[in-house]
């Protein structure tokens, strides 16, 4: 039975919450301030789930029906969970979302805390993007809670570049018939050039015709059937520049996905190396999941001599790529890439190091990752986060011998819940 109620506060994992006669109630897409009609569904003891079916009275955080993609409006469209949110209202309930994970799940009190600083960013942001092909003409994100492909033909989060392009892609893969695939994209800074990673579990049958159709949308293609490049045609790696730094980045590697905080995010870093290179530079430092070493080139330009962990095929060929081109710069430090799994390489190390930069995948830093940072104690530790609720645990569990001295909020998925915690601790005396 549909009923009313007001969304009171957003909580980690982007739901709002409201209660229907004292219960819980997490809202999909509710908003702080928000009077809406949901119909109510109960899941476990005093906890129910809902979906909004109407909004009576809208908070002050919701713009209006006509400023929201209609795809998301009309939820054929999931690839935003909060399309309706302003965007001058991302800062305030971002940092709350970090602060209530901070204090329910790491149990760390506001005064622990330094004030958070957020940097916002406009919308059309993405530089990666992973498209669902349908196999029967259908191009997109999934609708929410579905299977179902949303055609993109507007959007908010990708760039024109791409949704320009789209036309022809989609008629690349009906023509050769591609089954159902994921289309994984790379763009440059400016929208160009646009490569993509096709992939499907099934055989792609003619594969090298799929690619030649598919190049001239994309200016270059690797498709991958059943877990192998079969057909590659033009650029697989372009240039992207960050913080006036050049980065080789392919398009199957791991690298940051907004093009508009890519300068801000290496500052950060830069900051807390510079900080760290203060007190010397004599053991070292360690870039933990290091992607293509965007977080290792400030470690190098602080001083120090950096090893580089990345396990990934893709991001270790980039990384070495970057290495190289930076050792010609003639940085104060010089790089190392070690190709092992994180665990792996910690639990070999018996040296102290002086900084550890980590931006671990959303599950966090594991057990042995955050023993190993313990036993090292390191003076430095520089913490990336894309999770809340993994963030306030693994603080948890540093915070005995750490000090939380900073934390930067970047917003590198706007109209969504999601939030980069960029967090700098230092050792305790």
């Amino acid at each position: 039975m549909p009923r009313e109620l007001t969304i009171e506060r957003v909580v980690p994992g982007g739901s709002g919450l409201g209660r229907i006669d004292g219960a819980v109630t997490l809202v999909a897409g509710g908003l702080p301030g928000d009077r809406v009609v949901v119909e109510p569904r109960p899941e476990g003891e005093r906890l129910l789930r809902a979906e909004v079916l109407s909004v009576e009275a809208p908070g002050p955080h919701r713009r209006p029906d006509a400023e929201v993609c209609p795809r998301a409006l009309d939820s054929t469209c999931g690839g935003c969970d909060w399309p309706a949110l302003r965007l001058e209202s991302h800062g305030d309930l971002k940092k709350e979302l970090v602060r209530d994970a901070l204090r329910r799940i790491g149990r760390i009190p506001d005064t622990e805390l330094p004030e958070f600083r957020f940097v916002p960013s406009p919308r059309n942001y993405r530089l990666r993007s992973r498209l669902h092909w349908d196999g029967g003409g259908k191009l997109g994100f999934l609708a929410r809670a579905s299977s179902e492909t949303s055609d993109l033909v507007t959007c908010e989060v990708v760039s024109e570049t791409l949704l320009a392009r789209l036309p022809a892609i989609r008629e690349a893969l009906r023509e050769t018939n591609v089954p159902e695939a994921e289309l994984q994209t790379l763009e440059g800074n400016d929208g160009t050039p646009l490569l993509g990673a096709l992939r499907s579990e099934t055989r792609i049958a003619d594969p090298d015709r799929v690619a030649g159709k598919l190049h001239g949308p994309l200016d270059g293609v690797r498709v991958i059937s059943t877990g192998r490049l079969v057909a590659n045609r033009g650029l697989s790696s372009l240039r992207l520049e960050a913080g006036g730094v050049p980065f080789r980045v392919s398009v199957s590697s791991f690298f940051q996905g907004n093009r508009f905080l890519l300068g801000a995010f290496l500052d950060e870093a830069r900051d807390v190396a510079r900080r760290a290179a203060a007190g010397g530079t004599s053991r070292g430092a360690l870039d933990l999941y290091a992607g293509a070493g965007f977080l290792t080139r400030p470690l190098l330009e602080a001083g120090f001599e950096t090893e580089a962990v990345e396990l990934d095929t893709s991001s270790s060929a980039d990384l070495v790529a970057n290495l190289t081109a930076w050792r010609a710069e003639g940085l104060p430090g010089r790089g190392k890439a070690i190709s092992s799994r994180v665990e792996a390489h910690v639990g070999r190390m018996r040296e102290p190091v002086d900084v550890v930069f980590a931006d671990p995948p959303r599950e966090g830093l594991s057990p042995l990752v955050r023993k190993a940072l313990l036993r090292m104690k390191p003076r430095s530790l520089f913490l990336v986060s894309c999770d809340p609720a993994t963030f306030a645990r693994d603080l948890a569990g540093l915070l005995p011998r750490y000090r939380v001295a900073s934390v930067t909020l970047l917003d590198l998925f706007p109209g969504t819940h999601h939030v980069e915690t960029l967090a700098a601790l230092e050792r305790r005396p």
